[in-house]
């Protein structure tokens, strides 16, 4: 049996069953801690559909869509459903721009969250304050999810940092998405700061220890 916190991705997406699902549930009723994690892992991982522009497609291309998407779990069936969106046409330039980016870190997290070595753990900041999820595996990358994306003007940096040691830049981005390598740093966080970033962090945003 798994740590029950570490169910709490697929519940909060409606995929743990069985045993497991009993035992978390029984557990939830009576630790505010995890209601408090799962309703912050919910917030962070449905406001990525819940993102999407408020633009219907057309009535003929998604009955296309609907054709084609076999009836899967749902969080992977609109990811996968997004993505054939991209491919049918029917909206203009700058809508599906937004659609592909956004359909791309959909299709991203929901590939994560289908492995089950994948960790997470939140991204707070020392009051406590929710700004996102890291999930990693063992051994390889890890993915940053974020609740907002960054406000007009900014961008997200991302940073790795050894213990006594200054922390590293491992790069900016300007979604809610960044796939990064966090292996031979002790902390991992991210800070809002300006277009190209800034070679240390000017306003941190949270952090996640990592040994």
């Amino acid at each position: 049996m798994k740590d029950l916190r570490e169910l709490l991705p697929d519940y909060a997406l409606g995929l743990l069953e069985g045993e497991e699902k009993a035992q978390l549930e029984q557990a939830l009723q009576s630790s505010p801690e995890l209601q408090a994690e799962l309703s912050e892992l919910r917030a962070v991982l449905y406001q990525l559909p819940e993102s999407l522009p408020p633009v219907a497609p057309p009535p003929r291309v998604w009955a296309q869509v609907q054709r084609r998407v076999s009836p899967r779990r749902d969080f992977l069936r609109w990811a996968a459903a997004a993505l054939i969106l991209l491919g049918l046409g029917g909206f203009g330039v700058e809508q599906y721009r937004r659609y592909q980016a956004l359909a791309e870190e959909q299709a991203k997290l929901a590939r994560w969250l289908s492995d089950p070595e994948v960790k997470w753990q939140l991204i707070r900041n020392d009051q406590g304050q929710t700004f996102g999820t890291m999930l990693w595996r063992e051994e390889g990358p890890c993915l940053m999810v974020l609740r907002e994306p960054p406000p007009r003007g900014k961008v997200y940096q991302a940073w790795g940092r050894k213990h006594g040691a200054p922390p590293v830049s491992l790069g900016v981005f300007t979604g809610r998405v960044f796939e990064t390598n966090y292996e031979g740093f002790d902390l991992m966080g991210v800070s809002l700061e300006p277009p190209g970033g800034s070679p240390s962090p000017t306003l941190p945003l949270g952090r996640v220890p990592t040994s």
